[in-house]
């Protein structure tokens, strides 16, 4: 094998292993196909420098690039930029932290059961009589004149093994059919089946689904897993190019999605011993460009203004189409989504809050894309803001999703910063919520101005120097103990003026297009895994939200998922998101005349 050299992985605990790949191509494809997170968030282009990793041996010479994107004790420690780094003979890579699944979807979902009736899928037991030795009548027909009010869609194999149950002499048969619609009749046994459904919320970060028993409503399994797509780009614009771009684009992250979900479904199957098979109805809710890519439909409308996909209103599709490892009869509906970058997941999140529909509020739900909702006395308006990554850790410096070693709380402690790190170990980054507490406490303690330049403060507080990116500050305490310092600089602080500028000026616009000022608001709901862990008083304290009372203030975890589940288990339930949707004004917000002025404003703290 002359072309194929030995790459040998060390893991934390010292476990070590090898694998073979190819001369020529990069650690980061490398590692891409042994299925391992690259964090990265340019999909592999040297651009985020978050696919860092300790080598030794036979990869390619440190590059200009990965000289600028480090800093000299990452260089000098043997860190290497994954993506531009070449294999070119045996090499040892080092990994300094545990890969884990991101189970925060999971871990946020609010959903309880509720009484549930309107599935649209149920059991009925009813009684055939016994073949007779003098009438010859067959099974199939004895069945459909039981059932004479329902329609029987029975499959080959089915009447085969209802066949083989009826002899000359047997008595009534006790049989279960499985009902789809209330009318349909797709399959009948001997045994009662459990009846499941698939909840979907597809995120471009992450993808979460959820087992529910669409007889008690009762959540049998959940999964979330990182979307695997992000290896062509962090954000949906770059995986639209993408599509475009490459003759089988499209097909290639429909194939990637699909594989993705069909390993969560096995994932929860094995864990609760259900079969995929009883699986009968899906819901899907996500972006729009997500769900068009679930679907295997064109992106390209996406590709430029007025950003208008292939459908907005709810959609139903046979399960049969798409490849999903679920009984074949199932259909996947997805719900109606608001206009363009709003998807369906925020119809699912208005879905959840349709008690309140008649107040004040507004709903926020903060990604790469922020979308943003505001309802005042039934009306509601919307808008997606192009907030970029640094609320998930990306285009910062030390940032990185929230996740084992990120520090997802700072605070000021006695004159210094303090940390706290998810899973208690050696901090490897920031994620998006300590991202703002960091920066609200350098405001706060006047260690930054209102245009975000670290002050003479910050540089007798902290060890400060010129990097690429501006002045930078060396992040230290007793309690942050790295094996590379963070850094934040100037450039850093600017990202999140950018995106904490788009929020708020989306956010400001409507409430001017609702003709009220923000002391009339009743709630603010922050939803999905940033507002679930970012603190209240952070985010004021820099504006991203207007200053109201904390007591307003709400985070209601995964509503996205929650809607799906409830989408999933009522028909009623899913015919009132066409409802909301029908309710909900989008607004581009680079239509409004003053939007540059207003973003520009915003972008001082």
């Amino acid at each position: 094998m002359p072309d194929h050299v030995k790459m040998t992985i060390i893991e934390p605990d010292g476990n070590e292993y090898s694998l073979w790949t190819l001369k020529g191509k990069t650690v980061w494809e490398a590692l891409e196909t042994i299925g391992w997170d690259m964090r990265g968030s340019c999909g592999g282009q040297g651009n985020c420098s978050k696919c860092k990793f300790r080598m030794t041996g036979g990869v390619s010479e440190l590059t200009l690039t990965e000289r600028e994107r480090l800093i000299p004790e990452e260089v000098s420690s043997g860190q290497r930029l994954a993506c531009l780094a070449t294999v070119e003979d045996d090499f040892t890579l080092f990994i300094d932290y545990w890969q884990r699944e991101d189970k925060a979807k999971t871990s946020l979902l609010r959903y309880r059961p509720g009484i549930i009736n309107d599935s649209g899928v149920s059991n009925k037991e009813f009684f055939i009589p016994g073949r007779e030795t003098e009438c010859h009548i067959p099974i199939y027909d004895r069945i459909k004149s039981t059932l004479s009010g329902y329609s029987l869609e029975l499959s080959a194999d089915n009447i085969n093994y209802l066949a083989g149950l009826d002899r000359q002499g047997r008595p009534a048969l006790e049989l279960h059919a499985i009902i789809l619609g209330g009318t349909r009749v797709i399959k009948v046994g001997r045994q009662r089946e459990t009846l499941l459904g698939l909840a979907l919320d597809i995120g471009s970060t992450s993808l979460f689904a959820a087992l529910v028993d669409l007889e008690n409503g009762k959540t049998v399994a959940m999964a979330s897993h990182n979307n695997m797509q992000r290896t062509y780009g962090e954000d949906i614009i770059s995986r639209v190019n993408y599509a475009m771009e490459h003759e089988e684009g499209a097909s290639s992250l429909q194939r990637i999605l699909i594989n993705n979900l069909n390993s969560m479904i096995e994932e929860m199957a094995s864990d609760t011993g259900a079969s995929p098979l009883s699986i009968y109805k899906i819901t899907a809710v996500g972006n729009p460009v997500m769900l068009h890519l679930l679907l295997g439909l064109g992106t390209a409308g996406f590709g430029a203004a007025p950003y208008v996909g292939s459908f907005s209103e709810e959609i139903h599709m046979p399960v049969s189409e798409l490849g999903l490892k679920v009984n074949p009869l199932s259909t996947m509906s997805i719900l109606p989504q608001l206009g363009g970058f709003v998807g369906a997941d925020t119809t699912a999140c208005l879905l959840t809050l349709a008690p309140i529909h008649d107040q004040t509020f507004l709903l926020i739900d903060i990604g790469t894309n922020g979308e943003i909702v505001l309802g005042h006395h039934g009306r509601m308006w919307t808008a997606s803001a192009a907030a970029g990554p640094a609320f998930e850790g990306g285009a910062v410096s030390c940032g990185m999703r929230a996740g084992q070693g990120a520090i997802d709380k700072i605070f000021w402690n006695h004159g210094k910063l303090g940390f706290r790190v998810i899973g208690g170990e050696m901090p490897r980054g920031i994620c998006g919520s300590g991202i703002i507490d960091l920066v609200s406490v350098l405001l706060e303690n006047s260690l930054i101005d209102a245009n975000g330049t670290f002050t003479v403060q910050a540089s007798q507080l902290f060890n400060m120097r010129t990097g690429d990116r501006g002045a930078e500050i060396i992040l230290d305490g007793d309690e942050l103990v790295c094996a590379s310092p963070l850094v934040f600089n100037q450039e850093d602080i600017r990202q999140v003026q950018l995106a904490r500028s788009a929020i708020r000026t989306a956010i400001d616009i409507m409430l001017r297009m609702a003709d009220i000022n923000a002391s009339r608001l009743d709630h603010i709901f922050l939803a999905g895994a940033f507002g679930s862990y970012v603190d209240p008083d952070s985010i004021i304290n820099i504006g991203l939200i207007p200053a109201v009372s904390k007591e307003k203030i709400r985070n209601i975890g995964n509503a996205a998922a929650a809607g799906s589940i409830i989408a999933l288990l009522s028909n009623g339930k899913f015919q009132e998101a066409s409802l909301i949707k029908s309710k909900v004004q989008y607004v581009e917000l680079t239509e409004q005349e003053d939007f540059q002025a207003l973003f520009i404003e915003n972008l001082n703290f």
